[in-house]
């Protein structure tokens, strides 16, 4: 495979495919020593389409690892471990919480904290999305093949409550920012309502949402080094600096020091200059 790098990496889905679906990110890794990167958690549904060879998830408690040719990973609040033997290849399509409505007809509950491989859930194109992007010469001709799938088999008249959705909306706008009962006041619910009909379309509550979208925010800070420890935790709006540490190590196993020390694709990416995968 030829290696692209940069812009090319990178690309916004066709403009019918929004808000189900986020950026298109490449990756062609080689060069680093053999192990295990680390998925963190997320505000979104991972969807992968792996180049050349499946993506390995491994499982440390069993000592086995699953691979998979098209992976749909729900939203979790634990780390997952992907196995690599120095090169990995592929694209990630980051799913909002809203796409498996548009996508499945399917609340993202039946989604959350599992791995599944996608041809269980649509196989038809599970097996078109793989092959036609294995098939393809260029990364743009790879995003194109993800696009013409998508537009066809997404439905985007059905969602959730307008009120669940509006939740959602105000949690992600505020990456985490707001309390719970100030969105509860705004979509003119109880906080008890918003936490049964928000966890029953989700499969986690709205504090958890908002803690996820807090900490993912805060990582990809960490990620690119745009500043401080303590000036991310300001701006993410964590109480100090040793208040990150904390959640970052809950929700990860693992300190942000460590974890850009420790896993070499993120250090890959952090010195190509190349967004970092989940």
């Amino acid at each position: 495979m030829s290696t692209v790098t940069g812009d090319d990496l990178t690309r916004s889905p066709h403009p019918r495919l929004p808000p189900f679906v986020g950026d298109y990110v490449g990756y062609d890794i080689s060069g680093v020593a053999a192990g295990t990167h680390l998925g963190l958690p997320s505000g979104s549904l991972t969807f992968i389409v792996a180049i050349d060879r499946p993506l390995e998830q491994y499982d440390p408690s069993t000592d086995s690892a699953e691979a998979f040719d098209v992976l749909l990973a729900g939203l979790h609040l634990r780390p997952t471990l992907i196995r690599h033997d120095g090169t990995m290849a592929g694209i990630q399509i980051n799913f909002s919480p809203l796409a498996p409505r548009a996508f499945f007809d399917a609340p993202a509950r039946e989604f959350v904290h599992r791995t599944y491989d996608f041809k269980a859930i649509a196989r038809p194109i599970a097996e078109e999305l793989h092959e036609r992007v294995n098939a393809a010469a260029t990364w743009s001709a790879r995003f194109d093949a993800i696009d013409d799938v998508l537009t066809r088999v997404i439905d985007e008249g059905v969602g959730p409550r307008p009120e669940v959705l509006e939740s959602w909306r105000q949690i992600a706008l505020a990456h985490g920012g707001l309390p719970v009962s100030l969105i509860a006041d705004h979509i003119g619910w109880s906080r008890r309502h918003l936490n049964a009909q928000f966890h029953a379309e989700f499969g986690i509550g709205p504090k958890d949402a908002a803690r996820v979208l807090r900490f993912d925010r805060a990582r990809r800070m960490i990620d690119s080094n745009q500043a401080s420890m303590a000036e991310i935790a300001a701006v993410c709006g964590y109480s100090d600096q040793s208040h990150l540490n904390r959640d970052f190590k809950a929700l990860t196993g693992t300190s942000p020091t460590r974890w850009l020390r420790e896993d070499p694709i993120v250090r890959k990416f952090e010195r190509d200059g190349l967004l970092a995968t989940r």
